[in-house]
Formats: structure tokens, sequence, C-alpha cells
């Protein structure tokens, strides 16, 4: 698979620089000849429709016959952005500054300056920008003799290998020293080749190294790209729980009831089918149902008896543009529910911006939107 993404990626770097070559030859002719300002700016912002347009049908051609084409093609574009597109503006803006037009080099020097921070920030620096965010949530009601209780909520690793990145998020994970610990899926993902088994022998040594127990249990659900995913809890204390629930005593007699859901359940659109697992449930003083995508709360099947629900599988989009949020989340949902704790029609839903990123063949990327370890403080 690597070397079929790879062969795909150089014939569209190839395409691409030939294109670049072909706009900046055309600078060289122009340049003795501009005059207008009007006219310099109508050739610039052509020239960045042409190299856009060309980018986008080239990564479309390729991506076609590279694994994952969505993933591929994003990624695609992402190089041409962060790779012939700085070389390109930087180009440009040093023909300018020969010419002595040293105001107008100004805008495309800084349009590859400002290209390489977004580089430095979303392929180096944000992505591994752990936070630990905590959310208060009063489920009290007011009542005199209300307790808290601290739920860690850890979602989508999609880790490809255990390195020092994941060996710190599980230490941060333990040291928040939680009364009640929730994994909502995704745990392992290979990038363009498959997962080596060592990667899960890593993964499950992690995790009892740092500890990561909590009084009152550990609850897992499956995510979209795990497969034999309880053998990876296997005798590491963590309860499985697809389409079942686990009764939980909590201090002062109270009790809680988590209801796990399949990765299929969890983005249904069949009320029929959410009704069923969340009606075979006991009644609790507190009933959470954990779940991988956040889009079943959309159908509002038998949700009315829920107090919380905990979800992940959007990474808060992973992608943040400033004023406009994220392009794209992969859920239904309205985009404002990607990532925190909001309301959901009266309903608390809290969606993980995860720990890690895509894999696959999608571009390694995170941007305004770092990931997170999260805290529910719930007073019941």
């Amino acid at each position: 698979m690597a070397l079929r993404f790879w062969s795909v990626a150089l014939a569209f770097h190839v395409g691409l620089i030939l294109v670049s070559i072909a706009i900046g030859r055309c600078w060289l002719r122009r340049m003795p000849g501009v005059k207008r300002v009007a006219q310099w700016w109508g050739w610039l912002i052509g020239d960045a429709c042409r190299f856009g347009a060309a980018a986008l049908l080239l990564a479309v051609a390729a991506g076609v016959f590279a694994p994952w084409p969505p993933g591929a093609i994003t990624r695609l574009l992402c190089q041409a952005l962060f790779g012939e597109a700085i070389l390109l503006a930087a180009w440009i803006a040093a023909l300018h500054f020969q010419c002595g037009w040293r105001a107008r080099a100004s805008l495309p020097g800084l349009l590859a300056i400002l290209l390489t921070l977004v580089y430095v920030e979303a392929y180096h620096r944000c992505p591994y920008d752990l936070q630990v965010r905590r959310h208060p949530l009063d489920l009290s009601g007011g009542r005199a003799d209300a307790r808290t209780l601290r739920v860690l909520h850890l979602s989508d690793f999609q880790s490809h290998v255990i390195g020092a990145y994941q060996e710190r998020a599980i230490r941060m994970a333990a040291q928040q020293r939680a009364d009640l610990i929730v994994f909502t899926g995704d745990y392992l993902q290979g990038r363009l080749d498959s997962l080596s088994p060592q990667v899960a022998a890593d993964f499950r040594a992690l995790l009892r190294h740092e500890a990561l127990r909590a009084p009152l249990g550990v609850y897992a659900v499956q995510g979209d790209v795990d497969s034999d995913w309880q053998s990876l809890f296997a005798g590491l204390g963590v309860t499985c729980l697809v389409d079942d629930f686990a009764r939980v005593t909590l201090p002062g007699r109270r009790s809680l009831v988590v209801i796990g859901l399949s990765a299929w359940l969890s983005r249904s659109r069949d009320p029929a089918a959410l009704s069923r697992v969340i009606d075979a449930a006991p009644s609790a003083d507190l009933r959470v149902v954990i779940g991988h995508a956040p889009d079943f709360v959309d159908t509002r099947a038998g949700l009315r008896r829920i107090d919380l629900v905990l979800a992940g599988h959007t990474h808060g989009g992973q992608v943040v543009l400033p004023l406009l949020g994220p392009p794209l989340t992969l859920s239904r949902l309205p985009r404002r529910f990607a990532g925190g704790l909001n309301s959901f029609e009266g309903m608390p839903l809290h969606v993980s911006c995860g720990i890690g990123m895509e894999r696959l063949s999608a571009p390694q990327i995170r941007f305004l939107c770092p990931p997170e370890i999260c805290i529910l403080e719930l007073r019941y």
C-alpha cells in the first residue's frame, strides 16, 4: 500500500511542479511590462486560481489510484499547499525583489512565510500539544447531599506506534486519579503499511505499566478502526461493552449505569435498535451512554432517560479555521457538536477531540485543534 501511495504521489508532484514552473516562467515574461496595479493583481489572483485548480485536478486524478481516496486526495492537497505553493510564492517574491518592486514582493513573500508557519503548527506542534480539559456538569438538581464523580474520557488514540507521545498521554491520564474511566474507541490504526502486532502488545504493556485504573471501573467500546479490540484490553480490568450495560454502585448508596454501544449503533438511524439497548439497562441515579460516534443522539430514541452521552470519532474536526470552525467532522450532527461539552436538546453531550489523528493515507495534521484528555466532574 505504501508503494502504491508514493507512486501516485510522485506523479502528482511531477505534474504540479511542471504547472508551477509554467506559472513562474509567465512571471519572467511579464515583469518587464507590468505597470498598472490592477493588472498586477489580476495576474496574481489568476495564477493562484490556476495553481489551485491544477492541484485539485491532479489530486483527484492521483487519488483514484491511491489507497483510501478521500484521505489520499486531502493529503496530496496538503502537500501541495505546504510544498509547491510555498516554493512558487517564494520564487515570485524573489522575482519582484530583483526588479526592485519590494512592496509588491512583500505579498507573495508573506504568503510563503505564513504557509511555512502554518505547516510547522499543523504538522509539528499542534498534534503533540496534549491538553487536559475539565468540564464541570451539575446533575444534582440542587440536592443538599450532592457528591462529585470524576469521569476520565479518552478517545481516538489511533496510534500506529507506541512512542514517547503515547506514553505521555497515558501517564497524564493516570495522573488524573479519576473515579471512572471511559474509552470511546479507535485505539490503534496503521498508516500506509499494515499495523504490526507488536503495536498492540506495546499498547497493552503501556496500560499495565501506568496502572490506568479507577475505583469504579474502566469501560470501553469499539471504534471504526478496531477489529480485535477486546483482546487489546484482556486481563487489564477493562469492561468491554457491545450494546450492553454495566451497573456501578456509587458512594452514598446511589448507582450508575454505563450503556456501551457498538460502533454501528453509535451512528445508526434505527431508533428501535437504539431503544432496545437503552431500555434493557436498569434504572439508576445516573445513566450514561458511551459510543464511538455521537450521531445516534439525533434519533432521540430512549435518550430522555439519559443523563450524559460520551463519544469521540470527530477529532474536533482535527482542523479548525479561524471564524469558520471545522470544515469537516465526519458526523451528521451540526459542527458545533464536534467537540467539547454541549447540550443537545437539553441532554449533556461530550464529544472528545481525541488524542491521536486519522492515519491511513490521510494527512497527519492538527490545526487550532489540539489533542485532549478530558475530565468531567459530575455533581450528582
